[in-house]
């Protein structure tokens, strides 16, 4: 008997009292064996509460079933009693789901699992295609048990797992298909990595769930989707489909699609609305247009923001890569750091090991005064970052300046854009579905990795355009805030105006060559709407205060001048 029979079993025999999250968790793990303290550990709880929870929930089992059931014997009792009661199973939430969803078809299906206790077996029919090797996999205990409750229990028909680049989308979807596969007559997984055309996707599709007997396809999308639902009907199958931004429009905030891709939203609307007893798990960075309203708590669509992984998941990608020496709370500012993020840790753990001796206070030591962005994170970020609209950029570049959490209203004033509440919540929104920025308590701010990718491109940007003398950025946007807290410019000053006017001084032949083309953008702006020059006579200042450059004898009349830093200038 597997632990997921025995849940099912659990939830057809406790009727009323149904399992919890919590105690399905704790239920899960203590049948795999593992003590209180490690279930804790693992799903980020006090080890006490856990006890409890696995207290009362053998409580409620020794009632349910007439005799003591503990942590030690859960399994044996279990298995002696399953064969002794006949007991005809429906998922719990199903109705609570769509009761348009039980048909006959369905009813009958859902009374065969956990009557085949011992005799369940894997698919007959599988496909994982190129779907990755998951054997070394880290944390993700509390994201499984949800997927799986979602997709096995409440049978949801669309399951969204979200999340920016390299936060290990693709792994759990290969995870919790291998975990749950006995549960479907069908698995196949495909990636959208490059896009393949809508009619082809429908093809190979249809092609598996008829086990290669149909061959003969419909020449339009609605065709071929009529004939793939009725396998979806037919039989139990579970889809799963990757990087499903591969097909959806770059700069688009809402989710559309590439053109030639608008087929794969009548697909996903289709799937979505229509009955049927099969799931399709789709991943992606972005989420598609169709299923924002969709989804809900309750409702046959749901979708997973999967965050970043724990300090103790992310020590053991460490402990793959070798021994590294670490306080406590080193392991969880280098972890936190770069936001619990897979595939960054995967990449920083050599560079630790080979260039820092394997001292993660080294290796901080250099983080807290330098921005240090690896090629290879560099090139995950790149990705996402030029998916943006030039909106959602003006954002991300007005976050990362603030450097700590910033409030609605008060980027509402900075910006020198005008942009309506509306349009700026809709900003926000796409940006926090795409994982580039979080909301705390203080405001919106970003994961200390993605700050100080945005930093590192504002300064390229704004030295390129000084050096041209075509500003943009340099016009919407302050490199310090004149009034913000002294360690928030200190800051700012040193990790954004410093290393601009280093970058400019090794592009110019001499201080004074740069002074002259500071002095030729000032020229420019003299006399124009302050919406029209907006920071950028008050940038000019702020540098050259930064190169120490005497401003006695500059002439910034006919100038709108904000957010200059001038606590002892002298200024006509």
């Amino acid at each position: 008997m597997t632990v997921d029979e025995a849940l099912l079993f659990l939830e057809s025999v406790v009727q009323a009292e149904q399992l919890n999250d919590i105690q399905e968790l704790v239920f899960r793990q203590a049948w795999e064996g593992r003590s209180y303290p490690e279930i804790a550990k693992t799903a980020g709880y006090d080890a006490e509460y856990i006890k409890l929870v696995g207290f009362q929930l053998w409580q409620l089992l020794s009632r349910v079933f007439g005799e003591k059931v503990n942590k030690s014997n859960v399994q044996s009792v279990l298995r002696r009693k399953a064969p002794q009661m006949q007991v005809v199973t429906a998922p719990s939430n199903s109705t609570s789901i769509d009761d348009s969803r039980n048909t006959e078809a369905d009813r009958s299906d859902t009374t065969t699992h956990w009557v085949t206790v011992e005799g369940s077996t894997a698919n007959k029919c599988q496909d994982w295609a190129e779907a990755m090797d998951v054997s070394d996999f880290y944390g993700r205990a509390e994201e499984l048990a949800l997927l799986e409750q979602w997709i096995v229990r409440d049978r949801c028909r669309l399951v969204m797992v979200l999340g920016m680049g390299g936060i290990g989308k693709t792994a759990i979807s290969v995870k919790i298909a291998k975990r749950i596969q006995e549960h479907f007559d069908y698995v196949i997984w495909r990636s959208l990595r490059n896009a393949p055309p809508m009619l082809d996707l429908l093809a190979d599709l249809i092609e598996f769930l008829s086990k290669h007997n149909e061959t003969v396809f419909s020449d339009t999308v609605e065709g071929r989707i009529s004939q793939l639902l009725g396998y979806l009907r037919a039989s139990r199958c579970l889809l799963v489909i990757d990087n499903a931004e591969s097909i959806l429009r770059s700069g688009d905030r809402t989710g559309g699609y590439r053109e030639g891709y608008e087929g794969y939203g009548q697909l996903l609307s289709c799937l979505a609305e229509t009955p049927h007893k099969s799931t399709l798990v789709l991943t992606s960075r972005e989420k598609p247009k169709e299923l924002a309203t969709q989804e809900g708590e309750t409702l046959p669509v749901r979708s997973l923001q999967l965050p970043g992984l724990s300090t103790e998941a992310g020590k053991k990608i460490f402990q793959d890569k070798g021994a590294f020496s670490g306080s406590e709370s080193e392991w969880k500012a280098l972890i936190e750091h770069y936001a619990g993020n897979p595939l960054a840790l995967k990449m920083v753990a050599p560079v630790i090991r080979d260039l820092f001796d394997s001292s993660l206070s080294n290796f901080l030591e250099l983080l807290n005064q330098v921005t240090l962005i690896f090629d290879d994170i560099r090139n995950l970020l790149d990705r996402q970052f030029n998916r943006l609209s030039a909106l959602e950029k003006e954002l991300m570049y007005c976050v990362a300046i603030n450097r700590e959490p910033v409030s609605f209203l008060e980027v509402q004033k900075d910006l020198v854009i005008e942009l309506s509440p509306t349009e700026l919540l809709e900003t926000f929104a796409s940006l926090g579905r795409r994982s580039l920025i979080k909301k705390t308590t203080g405001g919106f701010t970003q994961q200390p990795v993605v700050m100080e990718y945005i930093t590192e491109q504002l300064i390229e940007q704004i030295c390129q355009e000084i050096i041209t003398a075509k500003i943009d950025l340099f016009k919407n946007h302050p490199l310090i805030k004149a009034r913000a807290k002294d360690y928030v410019r200190d800051t700012q000053s040193r990790l954004i105006l410093n290393p601009i006017t280093k970058r400019l001084l090794s592009c110019f032949e001499s201080q004074r060559s740069l002074e002259n083309q500071l002095n030729l953008i000032l020229t420019y702006l003299r006399g124009k709407p302050a919406r029209e020059t907006g920071y950028a006579a008050g940038n000019v200042i702020n540098l050259l205060r930064q190169i120490q450059t005497d401003l006695s004898g500059w002439d910034f009349s006919n100038l709108t001048v904000w957010q200059a830093y001038l606590p002892d200038a002298n200024l006509h």
